[in-house]
C-alpha cells in the first residue's frame, strides 16, 4: 500500500516511538524516498515506451502485514470476532457491539473499521450500505523468483520500488517490489504483480488459469512479460474484485456510530488513495473525539463533523477513482486519466 499525501499525517497519529520505526514497515526498507523528485513510470504495456514520468510527492510504499503489526504494538486486540449487530442504549449513552461467538464490548461511540465489505456499515445502513462490485477485476499475486538475474532484470524498469503500464488491449500492469529481506540477495526479493481488465460481457479476458496467465503476458512488453512469463507455475492465483461504495451521511444514532477507512469509501486502487483516506479519516475523527472528550463539542456535534467532512472528502476520491479506471482500461482515455495527468495527489 501506498501512503502519499497522507503520509505527514502519520506523525499526529501515531507514538514517537513507533513513528521512528515508520521505514521499517517499508516493501524495501533499505530504500528512503528522497524529498523531491520522485516519480513513478508510465509505460505502454504493448511496445514498452515510456509514455511518462508520474511526479509523486514524497511516499512510503508499505507492507499490509508490517505496518499493521506497528500499528497494533500496544493495543489489545481481539482477534477472531466477527461482528453481528449493535444495540444503542435507550438513554443515548452507549452502544453495544455483539459479535458471533456471543462477546459484546460496550462503549460510547462504535467505529466500524472492517473493511470494504463492512458489516458495521451494513448493519447501520441496511441494503442501502452493501458495496457494489464493479466490471474490472484481474489478477493480483506475490511471486520471488529465486534467481538474482531475473529480480535484478524487473527491478531495473523500476524507480525502483515501482512502475505501471497500459496495454492497448485494455490490460492495466502493475508491478512493485513487495519485500527486500536482503538488499544484497536479489534472489530473495518478492515482487507484487497485478493484471486487470474489463470483466463484464463485453470482455474476452477471462482468470482461467496460469497458463492461460501466461499466453496473455507474451503480448506484453517488458518488463511485464517476463515478469509475468517467469512466475512460477506452482504460484497460487488470486482474483481482484473491487468494491465501491460512494460514502453519505448516515444516521449516526446520536453521534454513537460511525464508519472509517474502506468501511466508509471502498474505492478503485488503481489511484492508489485507500490507505491515504483512511489516515486522513483517523486525524479527523481523532480530533473531533478529543473535542468532544474535552468538552468543546457534543458527540453528536463531534461526529457528524467529522462525517461531514469524510463524505465530502472521501466522496470525491471515490468518483475520480471509478472515473480513472474507467479510462486506465481504454486505450482512447489512458493520457486523459487523473492518474496519468495528476497521478496520485490529493483532490482539492
Amino acid at each position: 500500500m501506498s501512503v502519499q499525501w497522507a503520509l505527514p499525517m502519520l506523525d499526529s497519529l501515531l507514538p514517537s516511538d513507533l513513528m521512528a520505526r515508520l521505514q521499517s514497515t517499508a516493501v524495501d526498507p533499505y530504500y528512503v524516498y528522497p524529498e523531491t523528485g520522485n516519480h513513478m513510470p508510465f509505460y505502454h504495456g504493448g511496445t514498452g515506451e515510456l509514455l511518462k514520468n508520474i511526479p509523486l510527492v514524497k511516499m512510503l510504499r508499505v507492507s499490509r502485514r508490517k505496518f499493521r503489526a506497528l500499528c497494533a504494538e500496544g493495543i489489545d486486540i481481539q482477534y477472531d470476532k466477527v461482528f453481528d449487530s449493535a444495540s444503542f442504549s435507550a438513554d443515548g449513552t452507549n452502544v453495544t457491539a455483539h459479535f458471533s461467538d456471543g462477546f459484546t464490548a460496550t462503549g460510547t461511540v462504535l467505529v466500524g473499521a472492517d473493511g470494504a465489505r463492512s458489516r458495521v456499515r451494513s448493519s447501520l445502513l441496511g441494503a442501502a450500505g452493501e458495496a457494489d462490485i464493479i466490471p474490472f477485476g484481474g489478477l493480483n499475486f506475490h511471486v520471488s523468483y529465486g534467481d538474482a538475474q531475473k529480480a535484478l532484470f524487473v527491478r531495473k524498469y523500476l524507480t525502483p520500488i515501482q512502475a505501471i503500464g497500459v496495454h492497448p488491449d485494455g490490460y492495466w500492469l502493475w508491478i512493485s517490489v513487495q519485500d527486500v529481506p536482503h538488499p544484497d540477495d536479489p534472489a530473495s526479493w518478492t515482487f507484487q504483480l497485478q493484471t486487470t481488465w474489463r470483466t463484464d460481457a463485453s470482455s474476452t479476458a477471462a482468470v482461467t488459469s496460469m497458463a492461460a496467465h501466461k499466453a496473455r503476458a507474451q503480448t506484453f512488453a517488458e518488463p511485464f512479460r517476463s515478469a509475468n512469463v517467469w512466475v512460477p507455475d506452482s504460484t497460487p492465483l488470486h482474483e481482484n474484485k473491487i468494491s465501491v461504495w460512494m460514502p453519505v451521511a448516515m444516521d449516526t444514532r446520536d453521534g454513537r456510530a460511525c464508519v472509517v477507512g474502506d468501511a466508509a469509501h471502498p474505492m478503485p486502487f488503481q489511484r492508489g488513495q485507500g490507505l491515504n483516506h483512511g489516515i486522513a479519516d483517523a486525524v479527523a475523527l481523532t480530533r473531533e473525539l478529543l473535542d468532544y472528550s474535552q468538552g468543546r463539542k457534543t458527540r453528536l456535534e463531534g461526529i457528524s463533523a467529522y462525517q461531514e467532512e469524510m463524505v465530502k472528502r472521501a466522496g470525491e476520491e471515490v468518483r475520480v477513482g471509478m472515473e480513472n479506471t474507467e479510462m486506465l482500461h481504454d486505450w482512447d482515455k489512458v493520457t486523459k486519466s487523473p492518474f496519468f495527468v495528476r497521478g496520485g495527489d490529493k483532490n482539492q
